[in-house]
C-alpha cells in the first residue's frame, strides 16, 4: 500500500512565486546598515509615540526602559543577522531601496531628537 508521501501528483502544476530575486551586495557594511536602519526605524517610531503619549523625552525613556531598549535592538539584530536569505526578495511595495532610505531617515530622526533634547534638557519635543 502506498503512503501519501510516495504518491506522485497526476498533474504537474508549476509553482508560481510572487517573490523576485534581487542581486544586492551582502558585505559587512550593507548588512550593518540594514541592521542599524531597522533598529532606528523601530526606535524612532517608538520614541516618538511614547513622547507624544507620555511627554517623556527620549533620554528619560531610555533611562527608564534600558532592558526593553536592549531587547528590541537584540531581536532586530538577530532577525537580520541570522537570516541568510535576508534582502534579496521583493514582494509588493516592499523594496530594499525604500527600506534603506527609511532607515537612513530614521537614524537622522533619532539623532535630531537626541540633539534637540540635549539643547533643552527635560523638555519634550511634542
Amino acid at each position: 500500500m502506498a503512503t501519501l508521501a510516495t504518491l506522485k501528483p497526476i498533474v504537474n502544476v508549476p509553482k508560481k512565486s510572487k517573490l523576485k530575486k534581487l542581486e544586492r551586495p551582502n558585505d559587512y557594511l550593507s548588512v550593518a546598515e540594514r541592521i542599524n536602519g531597522r533598529a532606528a526605524m523601530v526606535g524612532f517610531t517608538s520614541a516618538l509615540l511614547d513622547e507624544i503619549a507620555t511627554g517623556h523625552t527620549i533620554s528619560t525613556q531610555f533611562h527608564e526602559h534600558v532592558g526593553l531598549t536592549v531587547a528590541v535592538s537584540a531581536l532586530t539584530f538577530l532577525g537580520t543577522a541570522v537570516n541568510p536569505d535576508d534582502e534579496g526578495y521583493v514582494q509588493g511595495f516592499f523594496e530594499p531601496e525604500k527600506e534603506l532610505v527609511n532607515g537612513r531617515l530614521a537614524m537622522l530622526g533619532v539623532l535630531s531628537l537626541a540633539l534637540t533634547e540635549s539643547l533643552h534638557p527635560g523638555v519634550p519635543l511634542f
